[in-house]
């Protein structure tokens, strides 16, 4: 008798050990009356005579399936072949990406070998890891289904409940275009849309053209609900539109406490993720500094290598110095749902041993004041006072060479970046492309130790400055200190719109300006004009190495993508000169110069000397600041001369199936693949990290917690009246609209006299500067780069809003007083529109 392999609706759904936890979730679909596509199931029981090749399978299972494919599909059309483990797809866990789905398989052999490669995954590496992870047996039953697949317009995912906050009151959508695998994979991001779950009113949608329509969108919260209905529990949908219109269901899963990793099992919400640090409730995180430096969402690649690379940067830099014992090892750098974080205990240990340190000074800067359950980590007097005096003169050593140290680094990162560019990696082996990188990471740790010790001291000295003119600026002080330190020469980020604004001189006098504005110019064209393209080759060797969230390694720099540059050339084409970089850093060094003079005035004889001395050392360790991280970023970015290399030399070699697949490994697996020319496949991880990505991505995390964090509900937009308190950073009152921008690249455009409303900014943000009349960024400190480059555009500034994007919504009329540090939503727009995505 010939082997029997149902059709979906035959077969059993509570049997999920014979047709698996996909099989019979479909088999439940179907039979519920859902719009399922049609297709059939290979028992567990009788996929296990399938192993190996299959040839060797048994003759009469073979013909069996063949006819199966012949009868769903008479005509080759395309199907899916997916694997369906027992364990699968349940309450529990839902071992997304850890098994096999083979897409667009024609013909018998195809499908054959489609099932042989399904049932191989059941026993790869990451999906027993997987299940060793969910205390499950390491080996699993495996069943598989057939199905025609959907000729899709647009596909995507729909979670029954909020999969981040777990809030039911709200149902998420995300669609993509065409089919649903790259979205479900995580290789691209889909559009979001929000519904409310008992109006099915649509509380969120994308700012661009939307690939769903409202009543698309209100059909699938419909197909969510209902399956949310017939399994008991909340549900994880994938679905897809035809050509016609109709929606088809293509899975339904449990969603899995939000669904991203492991669940926390100490109840305060949330999941593990892959690379999060282990912690304690000893540790006090928060996201002010590192994510400066490190903001957004990180990949693998980049946590990996930071974790390589930040404990010989801080702590071996701070054994040398003697403010830290040589058992002392403390973690610094953290990260959490893919965001960086730095801990306050690590750091006030080190810095409560340097003379001088004042308890509430670092609080401020870092905080925003005093935390509210105490420090953890004790502070022995003795030990404490006898590191500082141990110390000092190390340190004293330090600060008079801090500009000698600069100058040093800056002269090795040209030099080693000369010896990267005169090599063909191509050329190289897998191992010499290994040595490189190990050499490039070893020198930016030395690197960055220059910049770690040029912060601490440009830091002190703010705060210095700010405690010796308080007696003469009282309430004021917090708002006015950061103008003595604005108009300054020689700061490098307002060194690189001077430089834009010079490029784009030349432009006009060069009879460019029509030619930038068409979208397919090339900087580079050896027809454009001689002093053109010296003026931007320069500006490249210059700044090429600058951009949008500029340490992530995944990001690609101005050298590599001008883009970003043009557009800020473009940007100041028809700016009136008054509001150009030079005119409004004249206006800014002599708005310095007046307020220096007043508080001269108004300290007695022994404070005006000891300010007249050391305001203009701290003003050059503050400008020291943002050029030494530019050589960091230089150095870090090293690497971006061997990328293309390791990405081709591991898609050869079957690790990874595209070139970008290569951020979503670990440094330590792409060293171990490298050093020892390893063939092995590790795009099931890759699948899985990706997707674990783009769940973390809506995370929102508090800026400051003990132990792991648990991520928060969306806040509420801001009404009307409300005052949003920041830290205020360069002085000044404006009121306009406002503008919210998530990603420079991709939101907007921010229209002049706007307000720039922002998470965070570094180098990729500073076209957007001289567009705009304030500023209000989420994050960020007096020192930070947008505080920075703000006080030398002469704009109103508050940062460390921490909910500005989310409570303040692009056409609100807002009130910035950056002496003040207020934000004040005046008026709402009368029609919201969408927030930027």
């Amino acid at each position: 008798m010939a082997p029997h392999l149902p059709a979906l609706r035959e077969a059993d759904p509570a049997n999920r050990a014979r047709y698996g936890g996909k099989g019979a979730s479909l088999a439940a679909l179907a039979r519920a009356g859902f719009e399922v596509p049609d297709g059939f199931i290979i028992p567990a029981d009788l996929a296990a005579s399938l192993g190996g090749d299959p040839a060797a399978w048994p003759p009469d299972l073979r013909r069996a399936l063949l006819d199966r494919l012949k009868a769903l599909a008479p005509a080759f059309e395309p199907v899916a072949v997916r694997s369906s483990a027992a364990d699968e797809d349940g309450a529990e866990a839902s071992f997304a990406g850890q098994h096999e789905t083979v897409l667009g398989v024609t013909g018998g052999d195809a499908l054959l070998a489609a099932v042989q490669r399904c049932l191989a995954s059941a026993s790869s590496e990451s999906a027993r890891a997987y299940r060793r992870a969910a205390g499950a047996a390491e080996e699993a039953a495996m069943a598989v289904v057939v199905q025609l697949m959907v000729p899709a317009v647009s596909a995507g995912v729909a979670f029954s409940i909020d999969p981040v906050s777990g809030s039911r009151d709200r149902v998420v959508v995300e669609a993509v275009a065409g089919l649903g695998d790259a979205l479900v994979s995580g290789q691209a991001e889909g559009q979001r849309f929000v519904v409310h779950r008992q109006s099915l009113a649509v509380l969120e949608r994308p700012s661009s053209a939307a690939v769903l329509s409202d009543d698309q969108v209100i059909a699938v919260v419909r197909a969510a609900l209902r399956a949310e209905d017939l399994f008991g529990s909340p549900q994880d949908i994938e679905f897809a539109f035809d050509g016609v219109g109709k929606l088809w269901l293509l899975q339904s899963r449990p969603i899995t406490a939000p669904a991203a990793g492991a669940p926390r099992p100490d109840g305060l919400g949330g999941w593990y993720n892959e690379f999060d640090t282990p912690t304690s409730e000893a540790d006090l995180w928060t996201s002010a500094n590192v994510q400066e430096i490190l903001p957004g969402l990180l990949t693998p690649l980049t946590i990996t290598t930071f974790n390589e690379t930040v404990p010989r940067a801080y702590t071996e830099d701070y054994h040398e110095l003697g403010l830290l014992g040589r058992d002392e090892n403390p973690r610094f750098m953290g990260t959490f749902y893919n965001r960086a974080f730095l801990n306050m205990e690590a750091t006030r240990l080190v810095a409560s041993r340097v003379l001088g340190f004042r308890e509430g000074a670092l609080e401020q800067q870092y905080l925003g004041g005093p935390i509210d359950d105490g420090w953890k980590t004790p502070l022995p007097r003795f030990t404490t006072w006898r590191r500082r005096i141990l110390t000092a003169p190390r340190m004293l050593r330090v600060m008079v060479t801090l500009s000698k140290q600069a100058e040093r680094a800056d002269r090795a990162v040209a030099s080693a970046e000369r010896q990267v560019r005169a090599v063909d990696p191509f050329a190289l082996s897998d191992a010499e492309l290994q040595r490189y990188r190990e050499r490039i990471l070893d020198f930016s740790a030395r690197i960055a130790r220059v910049h770690l010790r040029v912060t601490g001291i440009a830091g002190s000295g703010y705060d210095t400055i700010a405690s010796l003119v308080r007696p003469a600026l009282g309430e004021e002080t917090e708002g006015r200190v950061p103008v003595l330190f604005t108009g300054l020469p020689g700061v490098e980020s307002a060194q690189i719109s001077l430089d834009l604004w010079e490029l784009s001189r030349i432009a006009l006098r060069e009879g460019l300006g029509e030619q930038l504005r068409a979208p397919a110019f090339d900087p580079a064209d050896p027809a454009l004009p001689a002093a053109w393209r010296e003026a931007y080759a320069a500006f490249i060797e210059r700044h090429g190495h600058r951009g949008l969230h500029e340490m992530e390694v995944a990001t690609r720099t101005w050298r590599w993508d001008p883009a970003p540059v043009l557009a800020m050339v473009r940007s100041y084409l028809d700016l009136d000169p008054e509001h150009a970089p030079p005119a409004v850093l004249a206006r800014q060094e002599q708005e310095r110069l007046a307020l220096t003079r007043q508080i001269e005035a108004r300290l007695n004889p022994i404070q005006r000397g000891v300010f007249r001395w050391l305001l203009p050392r701290a003003q050059g360790w503050v400008a020291l600041r943002e050029r030494t991280k530019s050589i960091l970023v230089r150095s870090a970015r090293l690497g971006d001369w061997h990328l293309a290399a390791i990405q081709a030399r591991l898609v050869d070699l079957g690790v990874i199936r595209q070139p970008d697949d290569l951020f979503f490994l670990s440094h330590e697996e792409v060293s171990n693949v490298l050093a020892n020319s390893l063939r092995l496949d590790l795009s099931d991880k890759v699948a899985a990290r990706r997707r674990e990505y783009e769940r973390n991505r809506h995370v929102i995390l508090p800026e400051r917690f003990r132990g792991r964090p648990a991520p928060l509900p969306p806040p509420e937009a801001g009404h009307a009246g409300d005052i949003l308190r920041g830290t205020p950073v360069s002085p000044g009152r404006v009121t306009a609209r406002a503008r919210v921008i998530l990603d420079p690249q991709a939101d907007g455009p921010l229209l002049p006299g706007e307000i720039l409303v922002a998470p965070v900014t570094d180098a990729g943000w500073t076209p957007l500067f001289a567009l705009a009349s304030g500023l209000v960024v989420d994050m960020g400190s007096a020192l930070s780069h947008g505080s920075t480059v703000a006080r030398e555009y002469g704009l109103p500034a508050v940062v460390n809003v921490r909910q500005g994007t989310s409570r303040i919504r692009t056409g609100d009329l807002i009130q910035v007083d950056g002496l003040a540090g207020t934000v004040t939503i005046l008026q709402e727009p009368p029609e919201a529109e969408p927030a930027a995505s």
